[in-house]
C-alpha cells in the first residue's frame, strides 16, 4: 500500500517538470522570434532609410541634370551668333599667305605620289625637323594608308584635297559634297579615328582663282559648311616654270627667289619637287626664314 501511494505521489512532480520544460522552450522560442523580428524590423528600417537617401540623391541628380541642360541651352543660344559669324568668315576667306611680319614659310605638298616618293618626303621632313601641311587625294590615302598614318603620327597635318582630284567647277553641289566627304572617310580609315582639318585646297585651284567669282560663290559655302578654309598659295612651280626646265635645281632657285615671310609654298609629290625639298629647307633657313606647317604659320606671332 505504502509503495503504491508513493508512486502516485511522484507522478505529479514528473508532469510539473515536463510542463516547466515545455514552458521554457516556448519562452525561448518566443524570445528568439522576438529578437529575430526586432532584427528584421531594424533591417527593414535601415533599408527604408537607404532607399530614402537614394531617392534624395536621385532627386538632386535630376535637379543638377536639369540645371546643366538649361545652362547648355543658354550657351548654345549665346554662341549661335558666333557660329554664324564663324561660318560667314569661312565663306568669305581664302588663305593665300600668312602675316608678312612673320619669318615663317609654310611648306605644302599636294596630291601624293608613289609609296616610295611619299615616304622619302616624310624622311626628309623628319631629317630636317620640319612639320608640313600635306594635301593628298583620298584615292592616294586609300592606296597607302600606312604612309599617311605615319605622317599624322610624325606631326604633319593633312589637308582636304578632294577624293579624286576633279575640276570642281564642273561638278554639281552634291558631287562636291561627295568629293570632300570621300576624302574625309579615306583619311579617318587610314588614321584609325576621327580627323578634322581646317584646310581645303581645291584641285588645280579650280573655282577659286580670280575671275571665277560665280564658281567661288557656289563652292565656298560647301567648304565652309564642312568647317574648312580654302587654301591657295603665293609661291608655286608648275605654272611659273611651264616655259623653263623643270629640275630640282630650278625649283629650288625659284622658291628661294620668291618666298618671303608669310609665304605659302606649293610643291607636289613628284621626283623633282621632293629632290629639291632638302635644298629648299636649307636655303630658307640660310635666309632667316623657318619652314613650317600652315597651322604654325597662321598662328605665328609677328616678328619685329
Amino acid at each position: 500500500m505504502d509503495n503504491q501511494y508513493s508512486a502516485r505521489n511522484r507522478q505529479p512532480k514528473k508532469k510539473s517538470a515536463a510542463r516547466l520544460l515545455v514552458f521554457l522552450v516556448l519562452v525561448a522560442a518566443i524570445i528568439t522570434l522576438a529578437v529575430f523580428s526586432l532584427g528584421q524590423y531594424t533591417a527593414v528600417q535601415a533599408l527604408q532609410n537607404n532607399l530614402q537617401e537614394l531617392e534624395d540623391k536621385l532627386d538632386r541628380v535630376e535637379e543638377e541634370k536639369n540645371r546643366l541642360e538649361k545652362q547648355y541651352d543658354e550657351l548654345y543660344e549665346e554662341n549661335e551668333e558666333l557660329r554664324e559669324e564663324n561660318k560667314m568668315m569661312r565663306s568669305e576667306t581664302i588663305i593665300e599667305h600668312g602675316d608678312r611680319e612673320t619669318k615663317k614659310v609654310a611648306i605644302t605638298i599636294d596630291d601624293g605620289g608613289s609609296e616610295a616618293i611619299n615616304n622619302l618626303t616624310l624622311d626628309y621632313l623628319k631629317e630636317y625637323n620640319v612639320r608640313a601641311t600635306l594635301f593628298p587625294t583620298g584615292q592616294n590615302v586609300e592606296s597607302y594608308p600606312e604612309t599617311w598614318q605615319r605622317a599624322v603620327e610624325e606631326g604633319h597635318e593633312l589637308g582636304n584635297h578632294s577624293y579624286s582630284h576633279p575640276f570642281l567647277s564642273n561638278l554639281s553641289e552634291e558631287q562636291v559634297h561627295q568629293e570632300l566627304s570621300g576624302w574625309q572617310e579615306a583619311v579617318e580609315e587610314a588614321v584609325g579615328g576621327s580627323y578634322h582639318t581646317p584646310f581645303f585646297r581645291p584641285p588645280y585651284g579650280d573655282g577659286f582663282f580670280s575671275g571665277q567669282a560665280h564658281h567661288r560663290e557656289r563652292l565656298q559655302p560647301i567648304v565652309a559648311e564642312k568647317g574648312m578654309f580654302p587654301v591657295m598659295w603665293d609661291v608655286e612651280l608648275v605654272y611659273a616654270l611651264r616655259h623653263d626646265t623643270y629640275s630640282a635645281a630650278r625649283i629650288t632657285e625659284h622658291v628661294l627667289n620668291n618666298a618671303r615671310g608669310g609665304s605659302i609654298v606649293l610643291l607636289h609629290f613628284t621626283e623633282a619637287d621632293i629632290e629639291a625639298l632638302p635644298r629648299i629647307i636649307e636655303g630658307l633657313r640660310e635666309r632667316g626664314l623657318e619652314p613650317c606647317s600652315l597651322r604654325e604659320l597662321l598662328l605665328a606671332e609677328p616678328h619685329h
